[in-house]
């Protein structure tokens, strides 16, 4: 038999979209419940969205869950249900063991008190004797390194020092079950090694581990078992790197934007799009190799560009440039018609299809944005550019796990050889 400690059956949770609607619909059920009447929680009413919505798992002793999703996917909402801060309206949450809590910067303090008050009162709330805290008081305030400022009031603390006080008093609590949402992301990374590998030894001793962050290095490196949530409901669960890659793909679908062209452009670059107006692109679309439109790629499939281009003028020494933006980078790689040995002396007014073909684009997975440009090999200003034109998807690939930093733009494909020297 499965020696479980957290245990969540069929939970669903529905909010109003207004307080309005939450206080008229709360004293409602209140009333109903007073005389003895069922309130119907498990149907929605007017004006109410489920937030979470038919969510199971079991996780064992010792076991790390990762809960991911895109920001309003109900992973906040569901750390709350298990920590007891919302009852579900349906479901059941089953808990075995001493239960410790980060869920928000300084939740459970009192900002009046100082830093060592509130250790005892948190400690307390967290089911720690006065002996276990007055014995493990030094460890707390040397973990959160806050040994000058440990007598000053907590409301003069910064997120990140009560974010440190609050991980200390949780962790040395050495709960059976933590949650832990993404707060650490407030503290510095050496704090984060520091808690990081500290849940790490949690875990070794037995302790069950629930935690939700953006951080799929994190999640990795720490959970066993994922929960991949999209609109409240679950979308992914199992083994970690197949909740990761779900997530990813989340992440950059939710990031594809594309523009409507427009003819009126400004000469400066206040805006995505501008120009002398001598030349107008169109309709930048992205296509397979045999000429579909696709906005997502496996790594390393070729990705066609198309482009209408209207040229109003004739235009000597025409240089054409396509730049590529990630989710946390601008133009991470760029090329144009003369570095690729195409030498256009001269364009005629006319309409033209620009085509280029990128064979074995080396992106790692994630989202991207297409910028384009028309200028003069002898400089000058834009003839015309248009920021985020278009954008495409790279996939994660099925055959293998990649694991990347959120920073990580490139795909280096080498051959590795492990020998006994």
């Amino acid at each position: 038999m499965r020696d479980w400690s957290v245990r969540a059956e069929g939970l669903s949770k529905k909010f109003g979209v207004t307080l309005r609607q939450s206080m008229m619909y709360g004293v409602r059920d209140s009333l109903r419940r007073l005389v003895g009447r069922k309130t119907h929680q498990e149907q929605l009413r007017p004006g109410e969205f489920w937030a979470l919505c038919n969510v199971s798992f079991e996780l064992g002793r010792g076991e790390g869950l990762g809960i991911m999703g895109v920001n309003g996917s109900g992973k906040s909402t569901l750390l709350r249900i298990l920590n007891g801060v919302y009852p579900p309206d349906v479901g059941m949450v089953t808990l075995r063991g001493r239960v410790g809590a980060l869920i928000a910067a300084g939740a459970g303090f009192s900002p009046l008190l100082t830093g060592r008050e509130n250790i005892f009162l948190n400690g307390a709330l967290l089911g720690m004797s006065a002996r276990e805290l007055q014995a493990r008081f030094d460890e707390i305030v040397a973990f959160a390194d806050l040994e000058q400022f440990i007598d000053m009031p907590v409301r003069h603390y910064s997120s990140g020092m009560s974010i440190r006080l609050g991980f200390a008093v949780a962790a040395m609590s050495e709960p059976e079950i933590l949650l832990v949402d993404e707060v650490l992301a407030v503290g510095d990374l050496n704090f984060q090694k520091k808690c990081y590998d500290y849940l790490l030894r949690l875990k070794e001793k037995g302790t069950s581990l629930v935690f939700v962050s953006h951080s799929p290095g994190a999640v990795w490196s720490i959970c066993e078992r994922g929960l991949l949530l999209r609109n409240g409901q679950i979308s992914a669960s199992g083994p970690i790197e197949g909740v990761i890659r779900g997530y990813d793909e989340d992440n950059a679908r939710n990031a594809l934007r594309s523009e409507q062209s427009h003819d009126t452009l400004p000469s400066d670059y206040s805006g995505p799009r501008g120009g002398t107006g001598d030349v107008i692109v169109r309709n930048v679309r992205v296509l397979s190799k045999i000429g579909r439109l696709q906005s997502e790629f496996d790594i390393g499939e070729s990705i066609v560009l198309e482009a209408e281009m209207d040229v109003r003028s004739t235009i000597e020494l025409p240089l054409l440039r396509y730049t590529f933006d990630a989710m946390h980078y601008r133009f991470i790689a760029s090329f144009d018609s003369h570095e690729q040995g195409m030498s256009l002396e001269k364009l005629t007014a006319g309409k033209y299809r620009w085509t280029t073909t990128v064979n074995t684009p080396n992106f790692m997975p994630g989202a991207y944005r297409v910028n384009v440009s028309v200028s003069r090999r002898n400089f000058g200003p834009h003839l015309f550019f248009w920021a985020a034109a278009a954008a495409f998807q790279i996939k994660h690939p099925v055959d293998r796990f990649l694991y990347s930093e959120p920073h990580a733009v490139m795909f280096m494909k080498a051959q590795m050889s492990v020998d006994r020297s």
